[in-house]
């Protein structure tokens, strides 16, 4: 008798996978399901925690690989700052479609959104040392921006890493110019 009462809980379940997975009904909705069938138990499937699992290895590999790379291409070549600016400028841009696809996927784009704010930090800064050399007001001026950046995007996405980050960013910046 149980195991028939297991299968179709399974099945209803499974069902309630698919509306949400498909947006037929709203996610709220289903998560409600979800919640009610399984006892507050969610009962994600093995291949479900599999899957997640190795997108959040993919978003690691990514975002290592992009931030090495763009190292590789800043301080290892001889590149002119237009190609170096058009490469970091690709990376990031890659970096965050792919965060945005993991979002539609309703997977973490945590690393990736780290990555492309790390690499256009790098490239921001190697600009102002090719347009300004090493002026200590440039620089200052290009890290009070990525951290302005950065609180904007945590406010405007509701990414609270961000906005922290760039918080903390800044006031790092200004105790350090005023020492």
């Amino acid at each position: 008798m149980k195991t028939v009462k297991n299968s179709r809980k399974e099945l209803i379940v499974n069902e309630i996978h698919l509306w949400k997975h498909a947006n037929m009904l709203p996610e709220h909705y289903c998560d409600y399901l979800l919640a009610l069938y399984t006892e507050g138990d969610g009962m994600e499937h093995s291949d479900q925690k599999s899957a997640k699992k190795k997108a959040m290895l993919k978003d690691y590999l990514y975002s290592i690989c992009a931030i090495l790379i763009s190292l590789f291409v800043i301080y290892f070549t001889e590149l002119s700052i237009v190609l170096q600016t058009t490469i970091l400028a690709s990376f990031v841009g890659l970096l965050v479609a792919i965060g945005i696809y993991y979002i539609k996927k309703q997977l973490s784009p945590l690393f990736l959104y780290m990555a492309a704010a790390c690499i256009f930090l790098l490239a921001s800064i190697d600009i102002t040392e090719e347009l300004f050399g090493r002026s200590s007001f440039g620089m200052y001026i290009t890290l009070f921006l990525n951290c302005f950046i950065w609180i904007s995007a945590g406010l405007k996405w509701k990414l609270g890493y961000f906005s922290l980050s760039g918080l903390a960013g800044g006031i790092l910046l200004i105790i350090f110019i005023l020492l």
